[in-house]
């Protein structure tokens, strides 16, 4: 395994760990934090069919999760390009800089909480 990879695991271990706070400091239920460590897990584009499927979900519950995610800037839509008529086919992925983002967000959310309580 490559120094580049050991992190990246190293990372989403750590942030599985934080799963009760990234709720807490986005707001978000759950099912919102599950599709996004799934998202995380299968580590490429899916569409929301293939991950209603994989976490045994309803398709409108993973889309409803994924606008979240995206309003949070978390997640971002791709359209895929075909050349078929009817309705465009889209994919969820990570954003570029997913990692450093929310360790800004929880660190930012950690000290809002601390200066609440002093």
């Amino acid at each position: 395994m490559t120094n580049g990879k050991k992190y990246i695991m190293q990372s989403l271990e750590s942030l599985k760990a934080k799963k009760e706070s990234i709720r807490c400091c986005y707001k978000i239920s759950e099912t919102d934090v599950d599709c996004l460590f799934t998202l995380l897990d299968l580590k490429e584009p899916k569409s929301s069919s293939e991950l209603a499927e994989v976490m045994k979900l309803s398709k409108t519950t993973v889309e409803n999760s994924m606008k979240k995610l995206m309003e949070l800037g978390l997640v971002r839509r791709i359209k895929i390009e075909e050349k078929k008529i009817g309705r465009p086919k889209f994919v969820y992925s990570l954003v570029e800089d997913f990692f450093p983002r929310i360790r800004a967000d929880l660190k930012d959310c950690a000290e809002k909480i601390l200066s609440a309580t002093s």
